[in-house]
This record gives structure tokens, sequence and C-alpha cells, in this order.
């Protein structure tokens, strides 16, 4: 299976992906698939790594695979 979504901008927005607004992630595996089109807003480095540390671990940890293209608010 195949989501897609955008615009997650960790921590504004990606509270889209929790299991409140996204209960149907509790039946998916890791050969599901998120894709985050655009404003994946997460990874930035630098000063905030310890955050970025953090959501690439809360990623991680789901049950399905994120994917993501680059989009305008990303650490170019």
């Amino acid at each position: 299976m195949i989501y897609l979504c955008g615009d997650t901008h960790c921590d504004i927005d990606v509270s889209k992906l929790n299991t409140k607004n996204f209960p149907e992630q509790n039946r998916l595996s890791k050969q599901d698939v998120v894709l985050i089109c655009g404003d994946f807003g997460a990874v930035w480095g630098g000063s905030n790594s310890r955050g970025d540390e953090w959501w690439l671990k809360w990623h991680d940890q789901k049950k399905y695979t994120t994917l993501f293209i680059d989009g305008n608010h990303e650490n170019h």
C-alpha cells in the first residue's frame, strides 16, 4: 500500500502522521510506504541535530516505510 501526504514540517504539523490522525498505520508493515510529497522538513542538522535524531527515530519506529521528495522548505 502507498499513502501520499505533504507538508509534514516536523514538529509543526507532523501530527497528521500520528496514530490518532492516521489510524490506518496500525495495520501497515515496513512493506507499506508513506510518501511525503514535498516539505518533509525533518532533518536540518547543525545546532538542532538532537531534534533531527529524535524525528528520524520517530519515523524509523513507525510500522511503515517513510520516503520523501524534497520541497522548498528543505535545508538545501
